[in-house]
């Protein structure tokens, strides 16, 4: 996976869990105005299934859409697992020997 691109599992899992808070907050305002329990439910239910489905279609579409992002030069690069302190250390190294970043190794130039 790239590291300038959210998975499609993290965006349905924010989807998911926004519009369960959402529908939670609708199902009470629907009961509060018609003090019908099985309505505002209903209502709750079919509010947050339709609108998690929504999200995550605009959630896909903006991660299409450059602006506002910023793209790190090795982002294109297919990682196949998570880099250890070790494998850190031995690209700031290889990077100070090439001259890409400074011998403080916090990134404070």
């Amino acid at each position: 996976m790239r590291a300038d691109k959210e998975a499609h599992l993290r965006s349905v899992l924010k989807a998911v869990s926004y519009r369960l808070c959402a529908a939670v907050a609708t199902t009470t305002i629907v009961f509060v105005f018609t003090r019908r329990l099985p309505l505002s439910l209903a209502i709750g239910a079919v509010e947050a299934v339709a609108k998690i489905i929504f999200y995550y279609l605009h959630e896909r579409a903006w991660s299409f859409i450059k602006l506002g992002k910023s793209h790190h030069p090795l982002a294109s690069l297919d990682i196949k697992r998570d880099l250890g302190k070790k494998d850190i250390e031995i690209i700031k190294s290889k990077l100070r020997e090439l001259g890409y970043i400074s011998e403080d190794v916090d990134g404070n130039s």
